[in-house]
C-alpha cells in the first residue's frame, strides 16, 4: 500500500448542482496526483452540501478562491468559506484509482490512462484525464448524456451535431466516434475547448480546421448562439448540452431556433427537483420530453417537437 506522509482536506458547503463544476476545476488545478473528492447532504441546509477534497500536499488557499471566484462570475454563488486542514493518511492510490473508475454504458467506454489494459474491443472508447476543463466522463450528468446518446443512435444518424458547453469535449468525440458526421464542440471557456483538441488527438478523432469546413469535431470558444460563427453552422438536428438548469432554461428559445424541426435535444446538468422547471420552459418552445434518465438525483432529458 502506498500511504501518503500526510493527507489535507478541504472542505465547504456549495449547492449540489456547482459540485461537478466545481469538481473538475479542482482537477485542474491540482496536478498529479489527483485528488479524492466526496459530498454528502446536511438536513438542516437541504440546498447546501458538503464537500471534501483529500490530498497528498495542501492545497493553495488562493487556488480554491480562485476557483470559487471563477464559479461566482458563472453561477452566482457568492463566496463561501473553506477549510483547509491535516487529517489521518490514507490510500491514495487506491483512492484517486476508485473515484477515477472507468465509465461502461455498453456501448462506450471512458477510462483514464491507468486502466488503459481494461478496455474492452467491443466499445467505442475515449482516454479522458482529469484536467482543464469539466467533463471527465465520471459524472451522473456525463454518464446520462451518454445514455442518450446511445439511444439515438438507435433511430439513426444525425446529420449536423452540437456539443454546447462542451468542457473536455468527451460527448462530442463520443458522437464523432459513433456517427459520421460533423460535430461543433463549443464552449465558452478557451481552456475548454483547446482541451477538447487535445483531447481529440490523444484519441485519434479527426479535427476540422476552418469553420467550412463540415468533417470532423469543429472546437469553438463562443459565448452561445449570439456568436455567429456558432449560429452560422447550424441548423443542428442533435444538441446535447451538458451545463446547468439556470442556463438550459434560458437557452430554450435559441435552442429552438437552431434545432431542425426534427431533430433532438439532450440537456442534462440538472437535479431531479429542476427537471419540472426545465421541462416547462422547452414545452413553451414546442418541445415534449422523449425519455429521461436517472442517476441517483441528477437527471438528463432527451426532447423532441410535438
Amino acid at each position: 500500500m502506498n500511504i501518503p506522509d500526510s493527507t489535507w482536506k478541504l472542505s465547504l458547503a456549495l449547492p449540489l448542482d456547482i459540485i461537478p463544476a466545481f469538481e473538475e476545476l479542482l482537477y485542474a488545478l491540482a496536478g498529479d496526483p489527483v485528488p479524492t473528492f466526496s459530498s454528502f447532504e446536511q438536513k438542516e441546509t437541504p440546498e447546501l452540501w458538503i464537500f471534501e477534497g483529500y490530498y497528498i500536499n495542501r492545497p493553495k488557499e488562493e487556488q480554491i478562491r480562485g476557483a470559487i471566484g471563477f464559479l461566482n462570475e458563472l453561477y452566482n454563488i457568492g463566496q463561501p468559506d473553506f477549510t483547509i486542514e491535516e487529517v489521518e493518511q490514507r490510500d491514495w492510490v487506491a483512492e484517486s484509482q476508485k473515484i477515477l473508475k472507468p465509465v461502461d454504458t455498453g456501448k462506450f467506454f471512458i477510462y483514464g490512462s491507468h486502466d488503459a489494459d481494461k478496455v474492452p474491443a467491443d466499445r467505442i472508447s475515449l482516454q479522458i484525464e482529469a484536467g482543464q476543463a469539466f467533463g471527465t466522463g465520471q459524472h451522473e450528468t456525463t454518464h446520462g448524456c451518454l445514455l442518450a446518446i446511445e439511444d439515438i443512435a438507435r433511430k439513426g444518424q444525425p446529420q449536423n451535431i452540437l456539443d454546447l458547453g462542451c468542457g473536455s469535449g468527451v460527448l462530442a468525440l463520443a458522437m464523432a466516434k459513433l456517427w459520421n458526421s460533423p460535430v461543433t464542440a463549443s464552449d465558452i471557456d478557451p481552456i475548454a475547448t483547446d482541451t477538447t483538441i487535445e483531447n481529440a488527438e490523444v484519441n485519434h478523432v479527426p479535427l476540422s480546421s476552418a469553420e467550412q469546413d463540415r468533417q470532423g469535431v469543429f472546437a469553438l470558444t463562443a459565448d452561445g448562439f449570439a456568436d455567429p460563427r456558432l449560429s452560422g453552422r447550424g441548423p443542428f438536428d442533435l444538441i446535447v448540452a451538458n451545463i446547468l438548469a439556470g442556463p438550459l432554461i434560458e437557452l430554450a428559445p435559441d435552442m429552438a431556433r437552431h434545432l431542425t424541426p426534427d431533430g433532438h435535444l439532450i440537456l442534462s446538468g440538472l437535479l431531479d427537483k429542476q427537471q419540472e422547471a426545465v421541462l416547462d420552459a422547452y414545452r413553451a418552445q414546442g418541445f415534449e420530453l422523449e425519455k429521461d434518465y436517472a442517476l441517483n438525483e441528477w437527471r438528463a432529458l432527451t426532447l423532441k417537437r410535438d
